[in-house]
């Protein structure tokens, strides 16, 4: 298990538009950067492969995500570098 990640100033909402918007950014924001990247090549990928129709669900699905950690990491809890919030997420982002 990697290092922990703390930020109690995290703004949940910021996170989750920041990965609706951009992509993976809201997780690159919270400190989970490995994260980030894998997101951001299976949006990209998906995204021209099925026209958008598998795309917009892992976006929504990363945003709300994001959104998760983002509140635990708001009410002063630690995060690790791989964790979801969204237990069905462990398949793709494994410590």
């Amino acid at each position: 298990m990697g290092e922990m990640i703390r930020k109690p100033d995290t703004n949940p909402v910021i996170v989750a538009a920041a990965n609706l918007i951009l992509g993976a950014l809201g997780y690159y924001l919270i400190g989970q950067e490995k994260k980030a990247m894998i997101a951001a090549i299976a949006t990209i990928v998906l995204f021209p492969f099925t026209c958008g129709f598998l795309a917009i669900p892992a976006i929504l699905i990363f945003s709300y995500d994001g959104y998760l950690l983002g509140q635990k990491l708001q009410s002063g809890q630690s995060i690790s570098e791989n964790e979801n919030g969204l237990e069905f997420l462990n398949t793709i982002f494994k410590d």
